[in-house]
């Protein structure tokens, strides 16, 4: 799964995904879920029980994302594209989202505070996938 249609309709701005929980804002709004908030929940509650470790000994856990999402009317991707078209064939060129992500992630417990940070860039074609 991804969540490449939910972004392209929030366009640019902070994404708050309450992984434990199962919420989601977008610029301080309540928003619904996206596809990525259900794969980093069930990861993290297969990650709890891998380790051992009670839901309820997690405080919070996390994801703010600041979303920098943009319209590219003429890219011209990498040979070899794995975007596939209705019609099979790889989609290499025309009209792109970017999207620039600057990630920050907070695990809190009682006794200790877990932080990470990540920036990340990805394109995809407008309308993409197709279903």
């Amino acid at each position: 799964m991804n969540s490449y249609k939910e972004l392209q309709e929030l366009g640019s701005g902070m994404l708050e995904i309450d992984v434990l929980n199962l919420r989601c804002h977008f610029n301080g709004e309540p928003v619904k879920p996206l596809s990525i908030a259900h794969e980093l929940h069930a990861w993290l509650s297969q990650d709890l029980e891998q380790h051992g470790i009670s839901r309820s000994q997690v405080e919070g856990a996390t994801l703010s994302v600041e979303v920098d999402l943009a319209r590219l009317p003429n890219y011209q991707g990498a040979r070899g594209s794995f975007y596939i078209g209705k019609n099979g064939k790889p989609i290499e060129k025309g009209e792109f989202f970017r999207l620039g992500a600057k990630c920050k992630s907070l695990l809190s417990t009682d006794e200790a505070k877990y932080e990470s940070a990540r920036s990340h860039q990805e394109q995809w074609p407008v309308g993409w996938p197709e279903t």
